[in-house]
């Protein structure tokens, strides 16, 4: 696998608690604009529809942003090709990636995919590398984890950049440089032995990087984009929860009822349910908890024996009648981080009818469905952290 030092445009020291910010696919609308008011926030780059007026060309308005910040000395060259160490922190857990360079060629042959992408989402964000000639997100991606690779992007074989938190939750993120030639040489001697990486977050972002290096063509820093690379092993993936508006018609007794006959044992507990394992399901509903165990599950089909897809066959589409989970409006998506709790508000603001909480997807599963070339479910993966924005920029 090929990985590629590169050049970054990064914060200055003095500027990086103004320009880093989340992700522009975590934020709603109102989030963003309160990133905004800073005017060194990288958050008016990715989101240029938070700033723009309804006369101005969203991209324009990128482009103008991502100038400004260069121009005003927020954003510097790094000052020569470098690998950087990106290590995250959250409630103890450490995690450790190296941010390089992948070259758009090996685009989904050899770095996978699990995840379909939408055609207008991959064009917005062509759109957006375009008009800045930027890589201003990065794609966060896996390998099956190598000793002799960890051992050589520990944080003390790197120079400290910067040191950031970022809140709800709070997470640590540290960035060091690489700068020394003979490290570089051999990272990149050891990835070369790795036959496949793995999009864990990004599928958008990594499509659009592949579909604007065919767009410019030829030789360039267009053909390689911006990832972070985490081995497997050190990675958390959270529950991805559902919550539905209502019971398609049915009474909460009635509902049960089916989901007995759909495969599950079903027991009301007094207090919250935080899924211990694979098949077993915390369900919110009526001011009770239930604990849901699905069986006779089909363990050796990749796609099937997933907790989102027994969900979904046996419950989300055969009872509730949402086959579609990606555009029917009737159901939501909740992110592990927020909690249970966030499940058991949202049922009692009346908004929704019931919440279910899921176990987290295995790292495992994902490689092995992206191996066999197969797609999961939509919204079978949570990872935490999430990488910030703003930190490390792919300039072309």
């Amino acid at each position: 696998m090929i990985v590629k030092p590169f050049d970054a445009l990064r914060p200055t020291k003095e500027e990086v608690e103004r320009v880093q910010c989340p992700p522009y696919d975590v934020v709603d609308f109102n989030e963003a604009r309160r990133f905004v008011e800073d005017s060194h926030s990288f958050m008016r780059v990715v989101r240029p529809d938070v700033i723009a007026n309804s006369q101005e060309d969203i991209y324009e308005v990128a482009a103008r942003e991502f100038n400004k910040l260069i121009s005003e000395g927020a954003l510097i060259r790094h000052g020569k090709p470098a690998f950087y160490i990106y290590s995250q922190t959250m409630d103890g857990h450490t995690q450790t990636g190296l941010v390089a360079c992948v070259a758009a060629s090996e685009y989904p042959e050899r770095i996978k995919r699990h995840e379909l992408t939408r055609v207008e989402k991959e064009e917005e964000r062509t759109k957006h590398i375009l008009k800045t000639r930027a890589h201003t997100g990065q794609v966060f991606l896996t390998y099956k984890a190598i000793p002799e690779l960890k051992e050589l992007i520990k944080v003390e074989n790197g120079h400290l950049l910067y040191e950031v938190k970022s809140h709800n939750p709070e997470v640590t993120h540290k960035i060091y440089s690489i700068d020394d030639s003979s490290l570089i040489k051999q990272i990149q001697d050891v990835f070369e032995k790795i036959p496949k990486l793995y999009i864990a977050d990004g599928h958008h972002r990594a499509a659009a990087s592949v579909r604007a290096a065919q767009k410019l063509g030829g030789d360039g820093e267009w053909n390689y984009f911006m990832a972070t690379i985490f081995p497997h092993d050190e990675l958390q993936l959270m529950g991805y929860h559902r919550v539905v508006k209502d019971l398609n018609g049915m009474s909460a007794g009635d509902f049960i009822a089916r989901l007995e006959i759909a495969g599950f044992d079903i027991t009301r507990v007094s207090k919250k349910v935080e899924p211990a394992a694979a098949h077993h399901f915390g369900m919110y509903l009526n001011g009770y908890w239930y604990e849901l165990r699905a069986y006779n599950v089909n363990e050796s089909d990749l796609i099937k024996r997933l907790d989102v897809s027994i969900l979904q066959e046996r419950v989300l589409g055969a009872i509730l009648g949402i086959n579609n989970p990606r555009t029917n409006s009737r159901i939501d998506f909740v992110g592990g981080i927020y909690g249970v709790e966030t499940l058991q508000s949202l049922v009692n603001s009346g908004k929704y009818a019931v919440a279910f909480a899921l176990y987290p997807t295995k790292i495992e599963d994902v490689m092995d469905i992206a191996d066999a070339e197969l797609t999961m479910p939509p919204k079978s993966t949570w990872f935490e952290p999430k990488l910030r924005s703003g930190l490390l920029v792919h300039k072309f």
